[in-house]
C-alpha cells in the first residue's frame, strides 16, 4: 500500500474556481489520498459545490465551520489529517495531474523530509509552456533557511509536501494576513534536508483584490515586522 497523503484544501467563497481545484485533486495518478475541504463559513455556492464532491469521492473529508479566516481553516485540517505526507492547496488554485506522485517519489529517493517544486503563475503566465529540463537538488535545512533572506517564494507553503514528523504539532498563527511567514520555518527546522525542484505542478491564481485595503496593508507591515522579529 502506498503511503497516504493528506491534501488540505482552505475554503471560503471561491464558487468560481473550486470545481477546477477539486477535480484536479481527484483526478490525481497518485491515488491514496485524503482530499480534506475545509469551507470556512462561505456565504456562496462553495458549500453545495463540497457536498457534490464528497458524494462522489470516498477520499473527501469535507468539514463547515464558522469563518475564522484562512489560517483557522488550515489548523482545523492539521488536526484531522491523517497522511504519512501533507500538502496544502489554495482553493482557487489548481495543481497537475502528476503533482503528489512526483513530489512523494522524489522526496523518497533523496530521502528528504520536505520537497519543494515550482509552479506558473496564473495573472503573469497566461499560456502554458513546455518544461524541457528538470533540475533537482537536495540541501541542509540550515541552507535553506538562508533562502528566506533571499528568495521570497522559500516561505510558501502550498509548493511544498512536509513529511507527517516534520509538521506534526505546527500551526498557522490565525489573525495574520501573512500567515506562511509564521509557519514553514518552523517544519525546515524541524527537517534535516529539503530537496529542491524546477518542475511546475503547481498553478497559482493571482489574487486581485486581496489585502488591498489600508487595513490590510497595515497588518502586513505588522506582520512582516513580527514574523522577522520572531524568526
Amino acid at each position: 500500500m502506498k503511503q497516504l497523503v493528506s491534501i488540505i484544501i482552505p475554503i471560503y467563497n471561491v464558487e468560481k474556481y473550486l470545481e477546477q481545484c477539486i477535480k484536479s485533486l481527484i483526478n490525481q495518478t497518485y491515488r491514496n489520498l485524503e482530499i480534506i475541504l475545509i469551507n470556512d463559513g462561505s456565504t456562496d455556492k462553495s458549500t453545495k459545490i463540497c457536498e457534490k464532491y464528497k458524494n462522489q469521492d470516498n477520499r473527501i473529508v469535507f468539514i463547515n465551520k464558522k469563518n475564522g479566516g484562512a489560517a483557522s481553516a488550515k489548523n482545523e485540517g492539521l488536526k484531522i489529517a491523517k497522511g504519512d505526507y501533507i500538502t496544502f492547496v489554495d482553493s482557487d488554485d489548481f495543481i497537475e495531474p502528476d503533482m503528489i506522485e512526483y513530489m512523494v517519489n522524489t522526496i523518497k529517493k533523496y530521502n528528504s523530509d520536505i520537497i519543494q517544486c515550482s509552479f506558473t503563475n496564473l495573472y503573469k503566465n497566461t499560456e502554458r509552456f513546455k518544461q524541457d529540463k528538470i533540475v533537482e537538488q537536495k540541501i541542509s535545512s540550515k541552507d535553506f533557511l538562508e533562502l528566506f533572506l533571499k528568495k521570497w517564494d522559500s516561505s510558501l507553503f502550498w509548493n511544498k509536501l512536509f513529511k507527517r514528523e516534520v509538521i506534526e504539532n505546527v500551526f498557522f498563527k490565525e489573525g495574520r494576513c501573512i500567515d506562511d511567514e509564521f509557519f514553514t520555518y518552523k517544519c525546515v527546522i524541524n527537517s534535516k534536508s529539503i530537496v529542491t525542484s524546477n518542475k511546475i505542478v503547481y498553478n497559482y491564481r493571482m489574487k486581485s483584490g486581496v489585502m488591498k485595503s489600508e487595513s490590510s496593508q497595515k497588518q502586513i507591515l505588522k506582520d512582516r515586522v513580527d514574523y522577522l522579529y520572531e524568526r
